[in-house]
């Protein structure tokens, strides 16, 4: 204040600098807290999944593990969270033993994949393949 007050020669200018200042800080709370919303927004969606995923790798469960992801409330909230809810289903598919619904939801996915995700995925598609012509080799 100090600095400042010998610089100002009017009440409103003096008023002007505090108003002026209350602004700034509160433009840089607002993109804080705006930049803090966007990395939490999907923060619950992926606590419940990765919950969803501990307790299936816990129990080997296959029936269970689907009907939980079917019944999430939480839905994702970008295209990763997404990409990895459906990747989870088709992985359910697959320990069901639902090797052509994992085979379609692969391909869906696939369509709309980055390029990273779709290397992922095509490699996913000729595992399930692969297993499943072993078992009806058996």
């Amino acid at each position: 204040m100090n600095i400042v007050i010998p610089y100002v020669k009017s009440t409103i200018g003096f008023l002007g600098i505090i108003v002026g200042g209350i602004a700034v800080i509160s433009i840089v709370y607002f993109f804080i807290m705006f930049f803090v919303v966007l990395m939490r927004r999907g923060h619950q969606f992926r606590k419940m999944n990765n919950d969803i995923v501990k307790e299936y790798q816990e129990t080997k469960n296959g029936e269970l593990f689907l009907e939980k992801l079917l019944a999430m409330d939480m839905k994702p909230k970008d295209m990763q969270d997404e990409m990895t809810w459906y990747l989870n289903i088709a992985t359910a598919f697959n320990v069901l033993g639902k090797q052509n619904e994992c085979i379609a939801l692969f391909k869906q996915l696939e369509e709309v994949a980055t390029e990273k995700d779709k290397e992922y995925i095509q490699n996913s598609i000729k595992f399930v393949q692969e297993q499943s012509e072993k078992d009806d080799t058996h």
